[in-house]
């Protein structure tokens, strides 16, 4: 396994909170595991996806069991807080390092600040949130609901986005 580059997550590992990112409420706990990352991967067993992204993966505002990457057979590599898209590509670096055969799926807050040869690799899935045309790429979904913050994707939406990435995924 790899250590979150982002190091304000990496000082949370094995630590839980209840503020987060854009979420001040005190209504959910975010629970950190030992490399930095929101805890609910499970690194026992190989993962046939792997996401890495925003804080919409990461599920700011909403338990961990909410989010829409749960149930499938995947590790979540979702950043929040402050953090960048430079740290997006480093967790992705630092796994690929790691010769684990899987799909990876990258999902974008803004995919103008992503290197054109990580747009470009087909190799790889892209959620962005606009149209492109490459065929690897799909453009989000909007907000049917928001978190407790009022920032973020709420339950209603990781839910319908799990169902669209079920589909996605078969």
């Amino acid at each position: 396994m790899f250590d979150n580059p982002n190091k304000q997550m990496f000082l949370y590992r094995n630590r839980k909170t209840d503020v987060w990112g854009k979420d001040s409420t005190a209504l959910i706990e975010y629970e950190f595991d030992e490399y930095g990352f929101r805890k609910q991967n499970n690194y026992q067993k190989e993962p046939e996806h792997v996401f890495f992204g925003c804080s919409l993966l990461f599920g700011i505002g909403i338990e961990a069991n909410n989010i829409c990457t749960n149930n499938l057979n995947c590790w979540n590599f979702g950043l929040a807080g402050s953090y960048t898209e430079q740290e997006i590509i480093e967790c992705y670096r630092r796994f690929t390092e790691l010769q684990i055969k899987s799909n990876i799926i990258f999902v974008w807050r803004d995919f103008n600040l992503v290197p054109k040869h990580i747009l470009d690799n087909q190799e790889v899935h892209h959620f962005l949130p606009k149209k492109s045309k490459p065929k690897n790429h799909t453009r989000m979904m909007e907000n049917i609901d928001f978190d407790v913050s009022g920032t973020h994707w709420g339950i209603k939406t990781h839910g319908k986005f799990h169902k669209l990435l079920c589909s996605f995924l078969k």
